[in-house]
């Protein structure tokens, strides 16, 4: 069966020594059970060839054998068992009928290059129902390994199957089972006391006199609460117990639900408890518990029987899959060493330096080995779509670029493709949105949402992301033709009719509302976007009060997902809606959007060793790249904003200050529509890079006089 697994009976590239090992197989499998079946003596191993029949069976599906059929010969056996049999053994069948079912058949799964489908309704239900089984043997024989075993796999099968609805009860089961304990909804105490203005992020709750306001007092409140920078977690509460710090099998168990932890807990938007878990994953795995399973193969005691031996993850998969969970928990884009792009860069170190003599059983073929040099590419190019993410958000647009160009080369070389398809052309459209290339933009928009339609059926979060990228697109280009037309005609009317307010087209209003409804589930994020869809559409009708409730309920969402990236966009929305009425408001709502977007771009400090520098000064950036300037569209709308409130304070040394800036940032605007380099679209004299090194970033601060009175 290694020979054939191995790929040695294959009809293009098999071996001639290697035919009719299928036929020699079935033959000494129907001879062996015959023979077991008579010797009552024998009956361990009649257990053992039945166990490989159904191997055989669901592995090489023939005219007479298949999956269907390998999996009653299972229920069969289990079904067989009687007091007097080992643990291991019925363990290992009931293991074994939970793999099959969740395990697609080769027949509709054949191609290395694609991805498992997710499973259905009828084949959840059935792994659920056969994991409740082995879980009330393992209670009736008190073996608790086997039941935290057992909630960590169905942990991790609800959470393939993306059944967030159960995934956070069978988080904190699996948790209590093997003795993690954390803060619940992920509170900690401040010098301020205990903060948990966010905790639930509610819709419409709220009936305060300024129900729809903002302030900079809570924007600053919430940014030190939920900042990815300081994080503390209660280690001693997640430390494994003295006599399970060396047991291999607690450690694997422990190091995959945190895993799954994280991921559910950043997928939910709940970077708080998110950060928890990776610090305690972090804490394990640093403690050198993933050398207790080299091969990946460990060991759970049943005394006084023999172990259970149990296949896990290969530690040459999860150590980088580990920073790849951290790349993705840290959404933070802002700072001068993201955390983000600091751990998916580690990793991919990782697995270009990984050793070609990997560690296997045994008994492992070549098949196994081949697995595990599959994922590690996979894990590669999730790594570059985590840089290319970053890179985006950024504006480092030529690092981009390369990513991009590195992943297309190694999916084209793996025959990958097909399965990263509807993320490389999302990938091509956050681009082409950011450079100002809007038609193209909009092209792959449509394409990713389409191949991603194809795949998931609809329901999946790259085709959701795409339909809100493309609705806020249309309604972009739409607010600038309808503010081009307004300035054009000069005309004074304010308040017409509300129902001939809305400057929407019927299909951006359908597309829109695609989005919402896409959008509405997929976790913290995408219910994010979506509420800043809704805000978009409301604010086309004129319906302001809408707006604003949508933008504080996204507000709410992306600061408890710690999205830095979108809640700079909002506060920028959040600033704009009180430039009349509250300007100074408006000016501390802004101001920290500009921070941010400054951020977005900050490059690390190089460290001057004279004598008298302190922590050491930040050299003039002489290369004028675009780490100097950040997100470049966002503040120089942000500087309109800031002119425009100057103007009406009457204010014109604030006035001058603020055009040279926004000439420099309209000059970076300009050079990225028509860029050939980044860098060379900016090139500031030098007394402005003085200016850029950071001075701008708190420019509303320049002027003694910082009250705006209107």
């Amino acid at each position: 069966m290694r020979v054939m697994e191995s790929g040695f009976c294959s009809q293009e590239g098999g071996c001639d020594w290697a035919v009719g090992i299928h036929a020699e197989v079935e033959k000494a499998l129907s001879k062996g059970l015959l023979i077991a079946q008579k010797h009552p003596s024998l009956r361990p191993l009649r257990h053992h060839l039945t166990l490989l029949h159904a191997h055989f069976a669901f592995t090489f599906p023939s005219s007479t054998t298949s999956p269907k059929f390998a999996r009653a010969i299972l229920r069969r056996l289990i079904a067989s068992f009687v007091p007097s049999d080992p643990p291991g053994t019925v363990y290992d069948a009931h293991l074994a009928l939970i793999t099959q079912i969740t395990t697609p058949s080769p027949s509709s799964n054949a191609a290395a290059n694609t991805s498992p489908a997710p499973l259905g309704a009828p084949a959840l239900q059935a792994t659920l129902t056969a994991i409740d089984t082995l879980i009330t043997l393992a209670r009736k024989n008190h073996h608790p390994r086997i039941i935290a075993l057992a909630h960590v796999i169905r942990l991790c099968i609800l959470l393939r199957a993306g059944a967030w609805a159960q995934v956070g009860a069978a988080l904190d089961t699996a948790e209590a089972a093997l003795g993690l304990m954390f803060d619940k909804d992920g509170k900690i105490n401040n010098d301020k006391g205990h903060i948990t203005a966010m905790a639930n992020a509610k819709q419409d709750d709220d009936t305060l006199p300024r129900w729809n306001s903002i302030t900079a007092h809570d924007v600053n409140a919430l940014s030190r609460e939920y900042s990815q920078v300081h994080i503390t977690s209660n280690l001693s509460n997640v430390e494994p117990k003295l006599e399970e710090e060396s047991d291999p099998a607690h450690a694997s168990l422990v190091i995959h639900t945190l895993l799954s932890g994280t991921i559910f807990l950043t997928f939910s938007g709940n970077i708080r408890a998110a950060e928890q878990r990776l610090v305690a994953l972090h804490e394990i795995v640093d403690s050198g518990a993933l050398e207790g399973f080299k091969d990946g193969i460990v060991q759970i005691p049943l005394s006084p029987h023999p172990p259970l031996a149990v296949h896990t993850t290969h530690p040459l998969i999860l150590l980088p899959l580990t920073f790849l969970v951290s790349a993705t928990a840290k959404r933070d884009p802002v700072g001068r060493n993201p955390k983000r792009r600091l751990w998916a860069d580690a990793a991919i170190s990782i697995l270009n330096t990984a050793r070609e003599d990997i560690e296997l059983p045994l008994w492992a073929s070549l098949a196994d080995r081949d697995e595990i040099i599959q994922r590690t590419v996979r894990l590669t190019a999730d790594l570059l779509c985590e840089l290319i993410a970053i890179s985006i958000q950024r504006s480092e647009f030529d690092a981009a670029e390369t990513h991009l160009n590195a992943l297309l080369t190694l999916t084209h070389t793996h025959d990958l493709f097909h399965s990263y398809s509807a993320r490389i052309t999302l990938h091509a459209a956050h681009l082409a949105h950011a450079l100002g290339d809007t038609e193209h933009a909009g092209v792959c928009y449509r394409v990713a949402k389409s191949l991603d339609d194809e795949r998931n059926a609809g329901a999946g979060y790259v085709g959701a992301a795409a339909c809100a990228g493309e609705a806020l697109l249309r309604i972009g280009l739409r607010a600038q033709a309808q503010g081009d037309g307004e300035n054009s005609k000069s005309c004074v009317i304010e308040d017409t009719g509300s129902d001939k307010s809305d400057w929407l087209d019927a299909e951006t209003h359908a597309l829109a509302r695609s989005a919402i409804q896409r959008c509405h589930g997929m976790g913290g994020t995408l219910e994010a976007v979506g509420k800043v869809v809704q805000a978009a559409v409301a604010g086309a009708r004129g319906e302001i009060v809408g707006a604003k409730s949508h933008l504080k309920s996204a507000l709410s969402l992306s600061t408890l997902a710690g999205e830095n990236h979108l809640r700079a966009l909002l506060l920028a929305q959040v600033g704009a809606q009180y430039l009349h009425t509250a300007p100074a408001h408006a000016m501390e709502t802004l101001a920290v959007c500009e921070t941010l977007g400054a951020g977005m771009g900050a490059k690390p400090k190089d460290v001057d060793g004279g004598k008298g520098k302190g922590k050491g000064k930040e050299k003039d950036d002489t290369d004028g790249g675009d780490g100097s300037i950040g997100n470049a569209p966002l503040r120089l709308w942000v500087g309109e904003r800031f002119l425009e409130i100057f103007k009406r304070a009457n204010k014109p040394h604030r006035v001058a200050k603020q055009e040279a800036y926004n000439a420099m940032y309209r000059g970076a605007v300009e050079g990225m529509v028509g860029r050939t380099r980044w860098s060379s679209a900016v090139e500031p004299d030098h007394d402005e890079k003085g200016l850029a090194d950071g001075e701008d970033v708190k420019m509303q601060h320049l002027d003694p006089d910082q009250d705006v009175e209107m």
